[in-house]
């Protein structure tokens, strides 16, 4: 069954309504709150839900000024503990019984689709700063490989390194849902050593449970859980 024109002319008015309504049960349901809320999100995966997130939460909770953070998420768990973050996302090897599970993404070696790095030596990669723990991670999978490799270029983003690997520069250690068909995933083709799977975690800071904190980590959960 498909729609018809007049079907899809009707869908996203459709979708806007029931956005609307929803967002209405939610404010009967629980009261706006007034206040500043800092949000930490990191740039990866900002790009995909900030927009998502901001929107619904202005939406929902229009008296909550909101600051947001969107960069290499590394530094934010310093953030949170000296106050500069209410509220971040950031991604770990572990989860700590302090922070809350959003999603969990494997991680694999991956390298453009139009260059075989099957006998290059030594194995040129493209690697996170040492900043991110990813960076470890790399090294430690390369090293159990026991081949030969230099390091060509470091980011501090998910879109610098993807853009090394892209330009067939380099291979690079990165989380499958940042994968497209360009790339070709080379983990077991190469017997690489195991990688691990990357964590994104939400934690506030210390042990506040604001009005303003709880309706953000509801908007974030519903952001990632919709997905």
């Amino acid at each position: 069954m498909i729609l018809t024109e007049t079907g899809r002319r009707l869908l996203p008015v459709a979708m806007d309504v029931t956005a609307r309504l929803d967002a209405t049960l939610r404010s009967i349901a629980n009261p706006p709150v007034e206040g500043k809320l800092s949000l930490g999100i990191p740039d990866d995966h900002g790009r995909e839900k900030l927009a998502q997130i901001v929107a619904d939460f202005s939406r929902d909770q229009p008296g909550i000024e909101l600051n947001v953070t969107c960069s290499l998420s590394a530094g934010f768990p310093e953030a949170l503990r000296r106050g500069a973050l209410d509220l971040a996302i950031y991604e770990v090897e572990a989860v700590s019984p302090s922070e809350e599970l959003l999603i969990e993404d494997p991680t694999c070696w991956v390298s453009s689709a139009e260059r075989d790095f099957t006998d290059v030596e030594p194995l040129p990669v493209a690697l996170f700063d040492e900043a991110c723990w990813w960076r470890d991670a790399a090294i430690a999978s390369l090293e159990a490989q026991g081949r030969p490799y230099r390091i060509v270029y470091s980011s501090q983003s998910v879109l610098g390194v993807l853009a090394a690997v892209r330009a067939g520069m380099a291979i690079g250690l990165l989380g499958r849902s940042s994968l497209d068909a360009g790339l070709l995933v080379l983990t077991d083709a190469m017997s690489f050593g195991p990688t691990p799977t990357s964590k994104l975690v939400m934690k506030s800071k210390g042990a506040a449970r604001t009005d303003a904190i709880d309706a953000m980590r509801q908007t974030i959960r519903r952001a990632f859980h919709a997905a």
